[in-house]
């Protein structure tokens, strides 16, 4: 599978994918979640959707209109960030405030038009798919 990339920018300042404003945070401890809300409130981001394994077979779509289902399929264990009609500039503070706080970067990614038909743990897969290949730099850059 070939990986292609696009600046944050160019993405997230697109047309609006979905209207809905916000982050969905996945498999996050409590603790975890709380640093995160908070450099998210900082940033300017004030809505956030906390995901865990089992909503690994809702759509991105789903998960925005807020019809979240639950499933026993396994999902990755991997952290993960998703924005949705954010800026860049908010992504931007909001990757910087977690470094202020050494957090380990989890997954980052933004809803495209592509991947809200997905479903979160297609999702996941990609991104994880696309970390391997940056870390062993196999990604063709477009």
């Amino acid at each position: 599978m070939r990986m292609s990339f696009e600046k944050m920018k160019t993405v997230s300042d697109q047309e609006v994918i979905h209207e809905r404003s916000c982050m969905m945070l996945y498999y996050f401890t409590p603790a975890e979640l709380k640093q995160i809300q908070m450099v998210a409130r900082m940033a300017g981001v004030g809505d956030q959707i906390i995901l865990g394994m089992e909503h690994g077979e809702c759509t991105l779509q789903a998960i925005l209109d807020n019809q979240l289902t639950s499933s026993t399929d396994a999902c990755l264990k991997q952290k993960a960030i998703i924005f949705n009609n954010i800026s860049s500039t908010r992504i931007s503070a909001f990757i910087e405030g977690l470094k202020k706080f050494r957090m380990n970067r989890p997954l980052i990614a933004v809803v495209t038009e592509t991947s809200i038909k997905w479903t979160l743990k297609e999702l996941l897969l990609h991104l994880n798919e696309e970390h391997h290949a940056v870390k062993n730099n196999q990604f063709n850059e477009h």
